[in-house]
């Protein structure tokens, strides 16, 4: 059993930053440089080609994340999981719901708000799983 935590350790403490950093990266770089440097039509293509890439890609390192962690810290487990379940719903519903309200051709200020407060649960939902990564990793 020993060994296994000393593993498990080991692997939390590369992924963690390992996915704190790919979350950063793609949010202070790649996502900003795709709407300076692509047009409307081929930056909306980009970003809805990319994010879904990137919650599935996060949520498999946080599901790992959440099963080794489960056995050294169940309080940190149950954060990573919840962490987990936010790219989970960000990936299969949010995403899909605010590619519907930016995709109606004539909006009413209705569909404005909804489509912003969609957006803004999304950054939300995104920036509070980096913290949570964050300080996890930090206090770990």
């Amino acid at each position: 059993m020993e060994n296994y935590l000393i593993f498990s350790t080991s692997i939390i403490k590369f992924l963690l930053p390992f996915l704190i950093g790919s979350l950063v990266f793609f949010s202070t770089i790649i996502a900003p440089n795709t709407f300076i440097n692509l047009d409307t039509k081929n930056a909306r293509k980009f970003i809805r080609s990319t994010f879904p890439k990137l919650y599935l890609w996060s949520l498999i390192i946080s599901l790992i994340l959440t099963i080794l962690m489960l056995f050294i810290n169940v309080l940190f487990g149950i954060v990573l999981f919840l962490v987990s379940f936010g790219f989970f719903f960000s990936r299969q519903y949010l995403t899909h719901w605010i590619n519907e309200a930016s995709d109606l051709s004539t909006k009413s200020e209705n569909q404005k708000k909804k489509f912003s407060r969609l957006h803004t649960l999304s950054v939300g939902i995104f920036i509070s799983q980096i913290l949570c990564l964050t300080v996890i990793s930090f206090i770990f």
